[in-house]
């Protein structure tokens, strides 16, 4: 492949995301006010689990502490149920995944149906580049009709379609009042033959964007049998980590017939989740990554996993709007 400079791959990895920029309906704006800071609300999803991996539901803002870079910070937003949720299904349809897609657009399909009115999903299919043969829509039969006509071939630019999808999910949240789950759910074999990006680009912007990703890496026969174990093993790495920082969950099938359970358990974890908003109490400004870590009481014997942190904003002279806050003693 090529050799790019940092700076040239990203320009080129824009100037596609500008040409493929998902266009959605039309939102309806939830109740807003206007807040003079240099930083926007912090908004975390958190899933929450027992010693099992038992989902902990029905839990209030009141047992959630929030800490960044190892300070405490108070709770602006805190909803469960009603918080509507985005889905982005990012289907690798590169030549090496013809054995297996119609079990993936099976499987997708099991997922798309989980949906509720509120909700939206997209899909977007990489190959030598990302396209969009469904942007954002909460009609599930246009979706599910998208998944039906794919087909495969060619390469993958894994790392350059998962960077496009997270810029345009960083463009909707900062357009929109309304507070909505954001979800990626990345099917691939993993192996990335196309990308301009490296994967520490893929890396850094999710951490800024605060998407939860969802990585199915389907081993199979993933490269020739003298490369496979180092490759297999890059593959799982890259997948693994970006699920783990955006504090979504990675999923390594040795057969497609797994994909419908794994999708059914990613079904499953969204209707448990909760959404969490905080103002920092550090002002913002200098663009430093911050640690974010949520806690949940003892009593619960539960674990909450959420986005391992965020970028600082830079400082602007702008008003920052952001959703009315809810009652922290709100339940499901």
């Amino acid at each position: 492949m090529a050799h790019f400079s940092p700076s040239s791959r990203i320009l080129a990895v824009l100037a596609a995301f500008v040409a493929l920029a998902l266009r959605g309906p039309a939102r309806v704006e939830a109740q807003s006010a206007t807040f003079r800071s240099g930083v926007d609300m912090v908004p975390l999803t958190v899933t929450v689990t027992d010693a099992t991996g038992k989902y902990v539901t029905g839990l209030t803002g009141n047992d959630f502490t929030v800490f960044e870079d190892g300070v405490e910070q108070s709770l602006s937003f805190f909803a469960s149920q009603d918080v509507p949720v985005d889905v982005a299904l990012v289907l690798d349809t590169s030549g090496s995944m013809r054995p297996d897609l119609p079990l993936v657009q099976s499987a997708a399909s099991g997922l798309v149906r989980t949906l509720r009115a509120s909700d939206r999903g997209a899909i977007v299919e990489v190959r030598e580049a990302a396209r969009i043969p469904q942007p954002f829509t909460s009609d599930r039969a246009l979706i599910e009709r998208s998944l039906r006509a794919l087909s495969t071939a060619g390469s993958t630019a894994l790392y350059d379609g998962i960077y496009v999808v997270l810029k345009e999910f960083e463009r909707e949240r900062a357009a929109s009042l309304q507070i909505r789950r954001q979800v990626v759910v990345l099917l691939s074999d993993g192996i990335d033959t196309r990308s301009h990006l490296a994967f520490e680009d893929v890396i850094a912007l999710a951490r800024r964007v605060g998407v939860n990703i969802y990585a199915i890496a389907l081993r199979g026969n993933m490269a020739p049998r003298d490369q496979r174990d180092t490759v297999v093993l890059r593959a799982e790495y890259t997948m693994g980590a970006v699920a783990r920082e955006s504090g979504g969950r990675s999923f390594f099938p040795t057969t497609a017939r797994d994909l419908p359970a794994i999708c059914q358990a990613i079904a499953q974890e969204l209707a448990s989740q909760y959404e969490l908003g905080y103002m920092p109490a550090r002002p913002g400004g200098d663009g430093a990554f911050r640690r974010v870590m949520v806690r949940v009481p003892p009593h619960t014997s539960a674990l909450a996993r959420t986005r391992s942190g965020y970028y600082a904003p830079r400082t602007r002279a702008s008003d920052v709007r952001v959703p009315e806050p809810l009652s922290i003693n709100a339940q499901r």
